[in-house]
């Protein structure tokens, strides 16, 4: 049955979905330039948006990681 007034109801998922890719897509091709990365014992030129993104996984992975590892380290009572 239709709502009334004849008129669908506004789909807001598909609408945040469409927003958050278009904004994506511009924080790629803004951050498409290469920059140089230097590490211990290597440097290395790379397209900055994998920089960021390879600094944003390492990240996620320690803040999950280290406090799962400091209970397994305390003394059970």
């Amino acid at each position: 049955m239709p709502p009334l007034g004849g008129k669908r109801p506004t789909n807001w998922r598909h609408w945040a979905i469409g927003i958050v890719v278009v904004l994506l897509l511009i924080f790629i091709f803004e951050n498409s330039q290469t920059v140089k990365v230097k590490f211990v014992f290597a440097t290395t030129s790379t397209p900055l948006i994998f920089a960021l993104l390879i600094s944003a996984a390492l990240g996620a992975l320690l803040g999950w990681l280290l406090p799962r590892l400091r209970r397994a380290r305390k003394p059970h009572d």
